[in-house]
């Protein structure tokens, strides 16, 4: 028994550090580290940054990417000349993920006990945060080299700083009974119980800055949990950041290995903000995507190029998780239309148009998984039970182009830590590779 344990707990350590999506779901703990891992990612494998506002050089079989606010980035591979006017395979995911965001002066004194002042960012399911060791991470903005140049530093806790202590049941005998909770007064982080203790005075120190330098931040709490595998049958993997970490690491797993087809430009999108409705800056509901898509077309076409021209010819593969069906819970899910775990892939469809996914473009995945034997699923919500949204309608808004949802089915969606099928990431990076390569 004692060598069946060392062996197991070999394997698990040995695949949450091989695996780029447990090495994603470890690092990823903001949407700027998320970022950030995936940008040295792509230097790794050759991409090129550029600059938005400079005129652009591109060359066929060449890589590169445009990183503008450190929580989203466009990263694109280009694949050989063609007489055909280039088409685009865009593959978009979301960086960030519910959670609590630290408010301006943050810290709190309450009878020598530091508390922080948080508000929720995103749907959550609050209970699930509630009672677990958590970290502070996220944007540290200090002095530059003038007042229209701040630097931006990153900051990740490398230990749990705080936690949200539930009250005792014996006090509160209605305590399961509650739904959703009090946000200024039960869901307080409590963080040092001496009042001399100092959360920025701590940050400054990891950063090798000067408390007095820092200007503003964005910082987040984040569950220092690690990605696990689970099952006796190790077929699960339970994590923190599963929504949308996993569509992140399944596009860029292909972004950087596939071979482009001669006349197509591969895309890469992901975007800030999803959680609350995308419309800013670093969101997909921007004209950010539509503009660098013009500067390509331009940059390998000329001045003659139109991206009117080439939306109908071009696809895009909107990638985000869905519900799966709960073993518990099947009142919840569809009558005909069940994603279970373990069976592939979804691809969601919504009669209210909140995913993209068509007759037509459903058709395009399902031709790819049917010939290459990739599994997949149909997920429809419950009639009367409404979902959310993806990024997919929110972008075709934007680019009236031929899209599909897809995404990784999960149990406990915007839940602390959430639970799926390593099976069905396979299938989604299986399929997003053909998707590329097409």
């Amino acid at each position: 028994m004692g060598g069946c344990l060392i062996t197991y707990i070999l394997k698990r350590e040995e695949r949450v550090k091989m695996n780029e999506l447990f090495e994603l779901l470890s690092e990823g703990v903001t949407a700027s580290h998320t970022i950030a891992k995936v940008k040295a990612c792509l230097l790794k494998n050759g991409f090129e940054e550029l600059m938005l506002g400079e005129e652009w050089q591109l060359a066929h079989h060449k890589k590169y990417y445009v990183n503008l606010y450190g929580t989203n980035i466009v990263a694109f591979s280009i694949g050989g000349a063609s007489k055909e006017t280039s088409s685009f395979r865009i593959a978009m995911a979301h960086s960030d993920y519910p959670n609590f965001q630290l408010k301006p002066n943050a810290v709190m004194h309450t009878n020598g006990i530091v508390r922080l002042n948080v508000e929720i960012y995103g749907g959550m399911y609050q209970k699930s945060w509630i009672d677990r060791p958590l970290g502070i991470a996220g944007s540290v903005v200090v002095k530059g080299k003038d007042a229209f140049h701040p630097r931006t530093l990153l900051y990740k806790s490398d230990r749990p700083l705080c936690l949200i202590p539930s009250l005792a049941i014996h006090m509160d005998r209605e305590l399961n009974k509650k739904g959703a909770l009090d946000v200024a007064k039960e869901l307080v982080p409590i963080a040092a119980l001496s009042a001399d203790a100092n959360l920025f005075g701590e940050i400054a120190k990891a950063l090798s800055i000067q408390e007095e330098e820092i200007l503003d931040y964005d910082l987040y709490l984040y569950n220092t949990d690690m990605p696990e595998v689970v099952g006796l049958d190790e077929s699960m993997v339970a994590s923190p950041r599963l929504d949308n970490l996993t569509s992140v690491a399944a596009i860029l797993a292909n972004i950087t290995k596939t071979e482009v087809p001669d006349g197509a430009v591969d895309v890469m999108a992901i975007f800030d903000n999803e959680e609350v409705g995308s419309l800013s800056s670093q969101g997909a509901d921007s004209e950010l995507l539509p503009m660098i898509l013009e500067k390509i077309g331009r940059a390998l076409e000329g001045s003659d190029f139109s991206l009117t021209n080439v939306l109908q010819s071009s696809f895009l593969l909107s990638v985000d998780v869905a519900h799966g069906q709960h073993p518990n819970y099947e009142e919840k899910s569809d009558a005909t239309n069940k994603a279970k775990l373990g069976s592939g892939f979804c691809l969601k469809r919504s009669v209210g148009q909140k995913y993209g996914t068509t007759a037509q473009s459903a058709a395009v995945v399902k031709q790819l998984c049917q010939a290459n034997q990739i599994p997949y699923t149909i997920a429809v919500n419950k009639t009367g039970i409404p979902g959310g949204s993806t990024l997919g309608p929110i972008m075709t808004s934007h680019l009236p182009m031929p899209c599909a949802d897809i995404g990784m089915p999960i149990l406990a969606m915007h839940s602390t830590c959430e639970l799926g099928a390593l099976k069905d990431y396979d299938a989604l990076k299986d399929v997003i590779r053909l998707f590329f390569a097409y």
